[in-house]
């Protein structure tokens, strides 16, 4: 049995032969989280933008990333090099200090083995020099100090590394002051320093580290380990602003530490804050930090990081932020199936009126959106180079964002093409915007030079994950865009290719299966369009564009095409196409396949809801073909008997029958089921075959025929019972809520009156009359 996903999950709904409670409709489903399926286009980045990773606008609190800056320690490597000789390869020290546990270099250096164990290791070379005894010593002591407080877990790491040894001895930490008086390199000296002052801060001696940096680091800043020891000197420090001015100090001279910071910063206290500012570079970074986890609109802080650094790495990546909030609030509700942003703050209420408070929204966003848009343009012949390249393109995707097509085109083609490859890559999904908004999408020409666009950015994908964001936002545009122009099938691949590029990736993408392959389809194609997709998957020459629409996305059963094209004709009513397509399908593909065998198990013809649990078989061998075929024979004979079985059959095929895959691929019990991948169903379930699915129409058409044509008491009873039935449970589809209930309650027609009565005296009233049936007609 192949695995299944939301179209076999059922939600449990208790189909007795009279259920009096009333149905209450919610919505219910499955789904990702609101970052996943936040959409997001605009990924130009600017040299220096490696360390703002975590401040990416992000639904949750912080940009999820994977990938951590190593730029200090590399820092940290080239000064051992210049200090100990340009012979020494940068590598090799890294390989010592951050890659090798401390037991192993200590047992290398007992067992007087560090240049047989570091084989070539250049850095242990020159350590092994008799004028560098000095720096070996420090480096033994520095490795023995990491474990000095837990020998289990590396130093500031989560890495378990357990020593194997009971000798093993501790650094020693009599005197630290001494240890660093008797270096007299001031190279070691400010090492040594360092590595006490934060060994006292995990101590929590505050003032220790705060003398250590004002002796050691206030004089000699020219190193790395400068700015690690302001990070914990402003940690320890108790005035808030002055902890933060300290703090932006840090995120301005290093990378490593530029997370923490932000987890440390204290928020809030701005005007105290710059008021310790000494020049404006200080004050712009500053403000951009207040601004890295802003999920509100600002172009407040912009304009004014604008004044102060106006060609700051910073400022660019605002505006990139900006953009993001934007792309967000307008983009999500319009092309995802959530209908609202991934941030919605307090006060917004979206639920009391859910239209009203999305074109109220709109409206302010659009008009925060041109504000900041005329600032841009405002600025950018100011700029120069990246930051000029950068922010024309930035200005070119708010006019994307609002629907302003010839003046993005405009700003595109402005883009030097000397731009970085970031930007380079914004401006082709840009090309790719105007191409979709624009041009004959139906143009094989066109299709191959999107496919061109499409690939270029795909090809950077392995060189940055965070661009699966901009595929999966830019394939759910262009599926709109297809579908618009009448292109069902290419909108559906194309979604499903957005899907597939989605950070959530789900599991039904990574092992395709039955439903994967037709989900898009069964909620939007038609029978033609059903067989524009066959003729598509046969194609043996095709073009680019189509191989990479095709490719991941296509089934490779043709039968599973045709299943859904017979679903979508018995839906419509035509029984001789569905016939004639179900009968081209394998006899037993209902038995193989998806989850058929599991629900296409029972006799069609006996209404499910007349039987008792222990009456219920199992057993039935279902084939689509020979059911069609049933029903147009019963249709031909058109006697009191032959609508007896019909309406059966088709109360059967409606969602509280036994076959109700032959209509859906997916059970609900008329409430709204929403999921991220699919969306809400309701509304077009509610329409398959004239409204049978939940109103059980056909079923009611049939009885009411066959009740009219015949001649026999217990056929007429049972026509009667069996009309009641569908009238109560097509009355309950439609009510959503205590208050409807109250409002319209149910009423029995005279087809039970006359069960109570023209026919009490028959078997099929012996049978099926019970005391809650009775209670209606009294």
């Amino acid at each position: 049995m192949e695995p299944k996903i939301y179209p076999t999950i059922m939600r449990v709904f208790s189909s007795l032969l009279l259920v009096l409670s009333v149905q209450i409709s919610f919505a219910c489903g499955w789904s990702v989280s609101p970052e996943t399926s936040r959409l997001a286009l605009f990924k130009a980045q600017r040299e220096g933008f490696f360390k703002l990773t975590p401040f990416y606008y992000s639904a949750d609190y912080y940009y999820s990333t994977n990938t951590i800056s190593g730029v200090d320690q590399e820092l940290n490597c080239l000064e051992w090099k210049k200090k100990l000789g340009n012979l020494i390869d940068p590598k090799d020290v890294h390989t010592i200090l951050y890659e090798t546990d401390s037991e192993q270099f200590e047992n290398a250096y007992e067992s007087k083995s560090l240049k047989k164990v570091f084989d070539k290791n250049t850095f242990i070379e020159a350590l092994l020099l008799s004028k560098n005894k000095a720096f070996l010593n420090y480096i033994l002591f520095a490795k023995k100090l990491e474990y000095n407080s837990n020998t289990d877990v590396k130093w500031e790491s989560w890495g378990q590394v357990g020593y194997g040894s009971k000798d093993h001895k501790m650094a020693d930490l009599d005197d630290f002051e001494k240890k660093i008086k008797l270096t007299k390199d001031a190279f070691l000296k400010q090492r040594y320093a360092f590595l006490i002052l934060r060994y006292s801060f995990y101590a929590q001696d505050k003032n220790e580290v705060i003398r250590l940096y004002d002796t050691y680091f206030t004089e000699n800043k020219n190193t790395i380990l400068e700015p690690w020891a302001l990070y914990y000197k402003a940690l320890c420090v108790d005035n808030f602003p002055l902890q933060n001015y300290l703090l932006s100090k840090v995120f301005a001279s290093c990378e490593e530490k530029a997370f923490a910071v932000l987890q440390h910063y204290n928020w809030k206290l701005t005007s105290e804050t710059l008021a310790l500012a000494q020049n404006d570079e200080e004050r712009s970074v500053i403000l951009s930090i207040e601004s890295f986890r802003n999920p509100a609109p600002d172009l407040k802080t912009i304009e004014e990081v604008y004044k102060l650094s106006p060609n700051s790495i910073n400022l660019s990546f605002l505006i990139g932020r900006e953009i993001n909030k934007l792309e967000d609030w307008i983009f999500t509700p319009q092309y995802t199936n959530n209908g609202s942003p991934s941030i919605v703050f307090d006060g917004v209420s979206w639920y009391d009126d859910y239209a009203k408070a999305k074109e109220e929204n709109f409206n302010k966003d659009i008009l925060h959106l041109r504000a900041l848009e005329y600032f841009l343009i405002s600025i950018r012949e100011q700029t120069s180079g990246d930051q000029k390249d950068y922010i024309t393109a930035a200005i070119a995707q708010l006019c994307f964002i609002d629907d302003d097509i010839e003046s993005g085109k405009k700003y595109t083609a402005m883009i030097s093409d000397k731009a970085n490859a970031s930007i380079q890559m914004q401006k082709n999904i840009q090309l790719a915007l105007v191409s979709l908004k624009q041009d004959d999408l139906k143009s094989e020409k066109v299709q191959n030079q999107l496919f061109k666009y499409f690939d270029s950015v795909e090809n950077l994908v392995e060189t940055d994950f965070g661009l699966f964001k901009n595929l999966y936002s830019l394939y759910r545009i262009a599926s709109a865009d297809f579908a618009k122009q009448g292109d069902r099938v290419t909108s559906g691949l194309l979604m499903m290719k957005s899907d597939q590029k989605n950070e959530g990736e789900y599991s039904v993408y990574n092992n395709p299966y039955f439903y994967s392959y037709i989900g898009y389809f069964d909620r939007t194609a038609t029978v033609e369009d059903v067989d524009r997709l066959m003729a598509l998957q046969q194609k043996e020459d095709k073009t680019p564009f189509e191989k990479y629409i095709c490719s991941g996305t296509i089934a490779p059963n043709i039968n599973y095409y045709k299943d859904l094209k017979g679903t979508i004709a018995f839906r419509n009513n035509n029984l001789e196409l569905a016939y004639e397509t179900f009968a081209s399908m394998p006899k037993d593909f209902w038995e193989k396949n998806y989850s058929f065998a599991d629900y296409l198990n029972e006799n069609p013809i006996t209404p499910k809801i007349l039987q008792k649990d222990k009456e219920r078989k199992f057993d039935y061998r279902f084939n689509k073909a020979d059911f069609i075929a049933k029903l147009i024979q019963l249709k031909k004979q058109n006697t009191a008997s032959s609508n007896l079985q019909l309406a059966h059959a088709y109360f059967n095929v409606s969602y509280l029958g036994n076959s109700w895959m032959m209509v859906a691929y997916d059970w609900t019990s008329g409430e709204s089921y929403v999921d991220y991948v699919y969306g809400d169903n309701s509304e077009n379930e509610k329409a398959y075959q004239k409204g049978n699915y939940y109103g059980l129409t056909m079923a009611r058409m049939y009885y009411e025929k066959a009740l009219k044509m015949s001649k026999n008491n217990n056929e007429k009873a049972l026509a009667s019972l069996m009309i009641f039935e569908c009238n109560y449970y097509n009355h309950y589809a439609n009510i959503v809520s205590t208050e409807e209930e109250e409002k319209n309650p149910f009423k029995a027609g005279q087809e039970l009156m006359n069960f109570y009565s023209l026919y009490k005296t028959t078997p099929t009233f012996k049978k099926y009359n019970c005391p809650l049936l009775e209670a209606f007609i009294n």
